[in-house]
């Protein structure tokens, strides 16, 4: 893995945002999870750390923009490797968009299948 860093020009941006959208694409089309780790190395543009604000930031970025074309919550898809579950940013950045806040991991699970539902058609 290429070494972290913290600030990136808009084209290095543009480049990474790309690669991990498309990376979650093809992890959707495969019905899989991937931990946070394993995304940051799909990534060969830049050097980022999994644990970062600005890997953190991006994946904000890449799954709201998704979200907002209707390719629902990609982000369920990422998880802690300690957990086999997403962070709790998930959980609370994804709030806004439930209309029923029942139990979470039920939700977050329901937005795995979604995902998966979503991508194999598309």
């Amino acid at each position: 893995m290429r070494a972290a860093k913290y600030r990136f020009t808009s084209a290095e941006k543009a480049a990474a945002k790309e690669e991990m959208r498309a990376a979650l694409i093809d992890i959707a089309r495969k019905r899989e999870i991937v931990t946070y780790t394993e995304l940051c190395l799909r990534i060969s543009s830049v050097g980022m750390h999994p644990h970062s604000f600005v890997f953190t930031q991006m994946l904000r970025e890449v799954c709201g923009e998704e979200y907002a074309k209707g390719h629902r919550q990609l982000c369920a898809l990422v998880v802690a490797k300690a957990t086999g579950i997403p962070s709790g940013g998930y959980f609370t950045n994804t709030a806004p968009f439930k209309r029923d806040f029942g139990d979470l991991m039920e939700e977050w699970r329901a937005d795995v299948e979604d995902v998966f539902e979503y991508w194999s058609t598309h």
